[in-house]
Order: C-alpha cells, then sequence, then structure tokens
C-alpha cells in the first residue's frame, strides 16, 4: 500500500511542500531566504514545462 500510495502521490506532494517553501520564504524572509524563494519556485515551473515538450 505504501509503495502504491508514493508511486501515485509522491511527485505532486513534493510540489506542494517545495511551492509552500517557496511562497513563505519569499514572502517571510530577506536576502537568502528570497533566494531559496524564487529558487524552489523555479523548479516546479521548469517541471511542468519540461513535462509539457516531452
Amino acid at each position: 500500500m505504501k509503495n502504491t500510495f508514493l508511486k501515485l502521490w509522491g511527485m505532486p506532494l513534493f510540489l506542494f511542500i517545495l511551492t509552500i517553501f517557496g511562497l513563505v520564504s519569499a514572502l517571510l524572509g530577506d536576502g537568502i531566504w528570497n533566494f531559496l524563494g524564487w529558487i524552489s519556485l523555479l523548479i516546479p515551473l521548469f517541471l511542468i514545462i519540461k513535462h509539457y515538450y516531452k
């Protein structure tokens, strides 16, 4: 059961956590936190574009 759950929901959960981290760090942080926010928000966008053109 666990293997099936992670196989189905692993990537969406990873992208969700990455997006939430990016939004919170960009809104609440300064300096390096803004950079980490941008990077963590660009990764899901890059993966979506990569999957679209695949």
